[in-house]
């Protein structure tokens, strides 16, 4: 799946390799790439090209919007490799290793992930690509059967291979015996008391003296002092051992050949499973990269309309000034004037690569009220560029790929000219610009030129089909402020520029002279309009200010006034219930008094009970407003409170008292201070329930999640279980760094109603899936 890198020429249809490298897309194409998730996520980035199909276009910028909606709920890639390369070695050589089927594991898991994960989305592009990956359930079984964590071949991996290890053992228990019997019964042989091995064979190592005992000695030490010998006792076991080991070997290689038989069975699925992934990951990338320089995808239009609105050269950073122009429809060039240094270059790129990355399905660094023209063709003139092989000067350079750029053009294109009718003659040089300017009228194509030279300045204030606009220049600092200025020339400040840097006046006054009356009077008209336009826009900034401050006094009203019939509402809910508190205390005297003055013997007695009733009447307090005929309330009922008229949901309903939720607040009243009202949506936090659930899912996914949020979706789950009284449920959390894993294994240790917790199985998610089981 090789594709060429980002840095080489960017060609396709849209972009010549002139204009890529112009633009320099491949350097924004590495950093779009970045923010992969695997190798094949970053080349599919690199293989981007811009592209001229305005549906397709906004069928990506949808499958990106998508992946950014999905990046928000946390999903996530990772483990994914490319397995071409292992494909074509399992092809070449057969049996494959053991330890790169690890990368064939943690590839099918990986890709069994994501196609899990997008089964059940309401995001309906991304689960359609989530459906064409293929489920290699079986061969991430077989994997896991033949081959460890560790990528060595399981000792158990078949009933054969178990057995020969079983007997290898018995069989290095009993060599090992035996030598350890040798070295006791020879120890006047033994230079050291160890069992060793030297090729294959268990050996002992013995004195040099020893070569004529009985022994097979196999080596000999650098000092020539011990043999790591034989003894002839082991040697038929040490055959047997030889034996059995290449038996081993034999069955390993069985086992690898067959599972990498598997492999090549599944060898077009997994290909096309890695075509889905890759058109995945670079989704994923462009999506991450989007919301890492929070960027928007455009509008997209084929009007010829180019409208930026705070656009920010994507390889600029945070060093980056946000511009808007607009221009296109009646107006199809912008002529682009001020001093050099000014920023017109940059705006020149920041047009085009803007352009070609909405065009390759990238989101810009833009606001998203930008709307941008689908163009089939981009071509520029940017940037120094000699021809040394056919002896051209730079503006010869220039030149023939302008001519080239008329030649190429039409009606739908998009051409940017940097310094028209610079590198020669001044004056030759405007007349050249303004014949290639009426051109490109005469072309219709959308246009962006940029110059400092005059006469351009003044065509473009007078045709009636470009935008005049100048980029400001601010003269204190002698730096330019990266602002665009609609509707005015900019002036080349190369006088004033000279003034500030401390060339004598009488030169200034000389140089100022050379310039005809009309001249004086255009630059000066031009300089008259650059403080109008300074002043209107520190009025619009006041008026900006003031209208913020009066946002924030009214959001701050607002504020007070709802925290004030807040506070209303729950000073009359404690009121009524300090009442009702008092009311529950006199009837509950009053009936012992009542059972008291039955009892008593004597009229004096009853006369005494009689007073205190009295005294109860005069201090029960009367209930406040008129009195309501009693709601009859329910849980989720939604209620009205008569005494606010705000709208809440009932929580509770306990004799007497009711609980209500009102703004996520929640009250205590009786149920006459509450009245019906519409059944409108109130925002309420879920309310947890005691009674039966009939449907829980057995699995939650946490990934994503903050500890405290998944930890809270844990609770609320496991109670759910319980209520359905299930006793086994998955918990995916993902693999990554560990930490959420670990919290979540100490939460459960902690719940009283979980039996055991473990780890699941290497082919049902390994260390990202925790099983719980309750009791």
């Amino acid at each position: 799946m090789m594709v060429s890198s980002a840095s080489d020429d960017v060609i396709s249809e849209v972009v010549n390799p002139r204009t890529g490298r112009d633009l320099e897309l491949g350097k924004v194409l590495d950093g779009v790439a970045a923010f992969a998730a695997s190798t094949l996520g970053a080349e599919a980035v690199r293989a981007l090209s811009p592209r001229s199909d305005r549906a397709a276009l906004e069928r990506e910028f949808a499958l990106v919007g998508e992946m950014e909606e999905a990046i928000r709920a946390g999903f996530s890639l990772g483990g994914i490799h490319d397995l071409s390369p292992l494909l074509a070695a399992a092809r070449d050589h057969g049996a494959l290793p053991p330890d790169r089927f690890l990368t064939v594991a943690a590839t099918l898991t990986a890709c069994g992930e994501v196609r899990q994960a997008l089964a059940g989305s309401r995001l309906l592009g991304l689960k359609a690509l989530g459906e064409r990956i293929s489920d290699q359930t079986d061969l991430l079984r077989a994997v896991w059967r033949a081959v460890d964590e560790r990528g060595e071949v399981r000792q158990d991996a078949t009933p054969k291979l178990r057995d020969l290890y079983r007997e290898r053992r018995g069989l290095v228990d009993r060599i090992t015996d035996l030598l350890r019997r040798y070295l006791d019964h020879n120890r006047d042989l033994v230079q050291e008391p160890v069992v060793t091995q030297r090729g294959g064979r268990f050996v002992v190592p013995l004195k040099a003296g020893a070569r004529g005992a009985s022994v097979v000695v196999h080596e000999m030490s650098a000092s020539g002092q011990t043999l790591f010998a034989e003894p002839a006792a082991a040697v038929e076991l040490n055959n047997r051992l030889r034996e059995a080991d290449d038996e081993i070997e034999r069955e390993v290689h069985r086992i690898l050949a067959e599972l990498t038989g598997m492999l090549l069975e599944e060898e077009g699925h997994l290909r096309r499973d890695l075509a889905t992934v890759a058109r995945l990951d670079g989704l994923y990338a462009r999506a991450r990269y989007g919301q890492a320089v929070r960027g928007a995808l455009p509008t997209l239009v084929e009007d010829g309309r180019i409208e930026l609105v705070e656009a920010r050269h994507p390889l600029l950073g945070d060093r980056a000034v946000p511009v808007s122009i607009a221009f296109g429809g009646t107006k199809r060039v912008a002529v682009i004037t001020g001093p050099n240094t000014g920023g017109k270059t940059v705006l020149l790129k920041t047009i085009g690569l803007l352009t070609v990355m909405a065009q390759s399905g990238i989101p810009i660094p833009a606001s998203s009220r930008t709307v941008l023209s689908v163009f089939p063709k981009v071509r520029s003139d940017i940037g120094e560029e000699q021809s040394i092989e056919q002896s051209l000067s730079t503006f010869s350079s220039h030149m023939t790929n302008i001519v080239g750029i008329l030649c190429d053009v039409d009606e739908r294109s998009l051409v940017l000219l940097d310094e028209l009718g610079a590198g020669t003659d001044p004056q030759e040089g405007a007349a050249l610009g303004l014949a290639i300017l009426e051109r490109i009228l005469e072309i219709g194509a959308t246009a962006a030129v940029a110059t400092h030279l005059t006469p351009l300045k003044h065509f473009s204030v007078s045709h009636p089909g470009v935008l005049s606009c100048s980029m400001e220049f601010d003269l204190e600092t002698l730096s330019p402020t990266y602002r665009v200025q609609e509707g005015v020339p900019g002036r080349s400040c190369a006088l004033e520029i000279a003034d500030r840097l401390g060339l004598p006046r009488e030169l200034i006054e000389r140089a100022r002279g050379v310039f005809t009356s009309g001249e004086i009077r255009a630059e000066e008209i031009i300089a008259e309009l650059e403080r109008e336009r300074g002043a209107a826009r520190r009025l619009r900034a006041n008026l900006e200010l003031e209208r913020e401050t009066l946002r924030k006094l009214r959001a701050d009203y607002e504020k007070r006034l709802l925290a004030l019939q807040e506070k209303k509402t729950e000073a009359i809910g404690q009121e009524l219930a300090r009442l009702e508190g008092e009311i529950r205390a006199a009837r509950k005297e009053l009936s012992a008094l009542i059972a008291q003055a039955r009892a008593a013997g004597s009229a004096e007695e009853r006369r005494a009970v009689l007073k205190r009733v009295e005294e109860i009447a005069a201090e029960v307090p009367a209930a406040p407003g008129p009195v309501h005929r009693p709601l009859a309330v329910r849980e989720g009922m939604v209620v009205r409170v008569r005494a606010t008229g705000k709208v809440g949901t009932v929580l509770w309903v306990d004799g007497d008292r009711v609980g209500v939720e009102v703004r996520g607040r929640r009250v205590e009243l009786p149920p006459e201070a509450l009245e019906p009202a519409e059944s409108v949506p109130v925002p309420r936090a879920p309310v947890p329930t005691l009674g039966p659930v009939r449907e829980v899912s057995l699995e939650l996914s946490v990934r994503g999640l903050s500890v405290s949020e998944a930890e809270r979706e844990v609770e609320a789950w496991l109670d759910r279980l319980l209520r359905a009284g299930v006793s086994t449920g998955r918990i995916v959390h993902g693999k990554g760094t560990g930490a959420l894993r670990e919290a979540l294994h100490g939460y459960l240790r902690r719940a009283p109603y979980v039996k055991r917790f473990h780890l699941a199985p290497p082919a049902e998610g390994g260390d990202g899936v925790t099983i719980v089981e309750l009791g």
